[in-house]
């Protein structure tokens, strides 16, 4: 993985990082030899990091494409301050910024959850540099009650568990594993919002390295900034206005996860419907039945499909994309990660195939 420390208007940020070619499993810049090929942007939801898109970055389709994925503010290897309103607008900030800095001016987006938030409020603000968006499991336009209330639930969970084993002057480290602890809580909860309650080999040890780059010890001010960032995050949120979304230019893909349990599909309707009545020329809803809200991992196979040919309809004619890459080319980043936290990449139960 790959640091690039920047300025922002809220403070100084070190986003952790990591871009994957068609030639190159991973790399800090994209070769000016594969510099015309369409790029892609990945955002990931709260609780873990880029790491969750393993199955995406080993996926022969996608590695046609230049791959970018990033760890947003408070998440895995992402070092810096979320701070008081932290939320969709300086997200999509800060993914403009990082993508500046990679010297890419135009890019699709790829979104799960929140980081599908953070998608639609980017092409909002920079409409000129996203060329099409694609969310899978997008949030409604506000957070339902009982919803929230599960957030800042799983939080103090966290809290709790962060305290009595985590904090300073503790020599033991906070253990999501440790069963009938606190933080065990916690992850119990953001599993059945995820998963409704059953995870997967694969999402474990994405958890277990995402945990284990937020560090072993959590001050005061570190658990105030986790709070904003996964619960103020969702739970403040105010409606996309019909002004704001009248600026967007892109085509827009909404994939609900049909046993999402947390938001029916009709809240991804709602939110079409929005888009479409703003003046958003190309928006279609699809659902993939008997997926979980982070279907991306259970349902790689048929998401992955899904977002190629999304992909390649958004680049027709421009003929700059390039033949698929042979199989032995096609290694995730994060293989030795997760490998280090006990995965076998012949897990991947759903979908059939080996991932690595």
């Amino acid at each position: 993985m790959y640091s690039l420390p920047l300025k922002t208007a809220t403070g100084d940020i070190t986003f952790s990082y990591v871009i994957s070619t068609p030639t190159q499993t991973a790399v800090a810049r994209i070769p000016e030899e594969e510099a015309d090929i369409p790029t892609v942007v990945f955002l990931h939801p709260v609780y873990v990091g880029k790491i969750i898109y393993h199955p995406q970055f080993a996926d022969r389709q996608l590695r046609r494409f230049n791959l970018v994925a990033l760890d947003l503010r408070c998440h895995a290897g992402t070092v810096g301050r979320s701070g008081p309103g932290y939320g969709r607008e300086v997200a999509a900030r800060d993914v403009s910024a990082v993508m500046a800095a990679l010297r890419i001016p135009k890019y699709h987006i790829f979104g799960l959850s929140m980081g599908g938030c953070v998608a639609i409020q980017t092409s909002i603000l920079f409409p000129e540099a996203v060329l099409s968006v694609f969310v899978v499991s997008s949030l409604p336009l506000t957070e339902p009650p009982d919803i929230g209330e599960g957030r800042q639930e799983i939080f103090d969970c966290w809290k709790e568990g962060a305290k009595l084993e985590g904090s300073e002057g503790s020599s033991q480290q906070a253990d999501y594993k440790e069963e009938g602890g606190p933080m065990r809580d916690a992850y119990t909860g953001a599993m059945q919002l995820g998963f409704n309650g059953e995870p997967t080999p694969l999402f474990n040890a994405i958890c277990q390295r995402s945990f284990e780059l937020l560090g072993p010890r959590w001050t005061d001010e570190q658990l105030a900034d986790w709070k904003v960032a996964t619960v103020d995050f969702f739970t403040l949120r105010e409606a996309y206005t019909m002004e704001a979304l009248s600026n967007i230019q892109c085509p827009i893909r909404l994939i609900h996860c049909g046993a999402d349990i947390a938001y029916p599909i009709e809240m991804t309707e709602e939110l079409a419907t929005r888009l479409t009545r703003a003046g958003v020329k190309n928006v279609v809803v699809q659902q993939i039945p008997d997926a979980p809200h982070f279907g991306t991992i259970t349902h790689p196979k048929e998401i992955n499909e899904m977002f190629h040919g999304y992909v390649l309809s958004s680049c027709a004619g421009s003929g700059k994309v390039p033949p698929l890459p042979p199989p032995e080319k096609i290694v995730s980043p994060w293989l030795d990660e997760l490998k280090g936290v006990g995965f076998e990449d012949d897990e991947d139960e759903d979908s059939g195939e080996e991932y690595t």
